[in-house]
């Protein structure tokens, strides 16, 4: 099913950084997505990106990230057409307490 809606956002552009994937952010959630030709990959990009976020803008070990990542990621699947499939990984900014990017 198909509608149309009004939304606002913004972006933020941050020069000579590369995230490799888009993310998105929310006053709830950090958010990475993974778009990929099988449920596998995208869901492996997704979960990639997002641990990468959280080693470089937390400066969390990758050893931490499992850890966290392990109890809390959620994810959705905001995609699955035309052979390509969208998996987005969302971790919860109050599991995040006390740690300041």
């Amino acid at each position: 099913m198909e509608t149309s809606l009004d939304v606002e956002f913004s972006i933020e552009l941050i020069r000579n950084k590369n995230i490799g994937s888009p993310r998105h952010e929310d006053a709830q959630f950090l958010m990475a997505s993974g778009i990929g030709g099988s449920l596998d990959l995208a869901f492996r990009r997704a979960t990639t990106s997002l641990a990468r976020w959280l080693e470089q803008d937390y400066k969390l070990s990758r050893s931490e990230v499992a850890l966290i990542m392990g109890t809390g990621v959620q994810y959705d699947i905001g995609e699955v057409v035309d052979g390509d499939i969208h998996v987005v990984a969302r971790y919860p900014k109050r599991l995040l307490n006390g740690i300041s990017p």
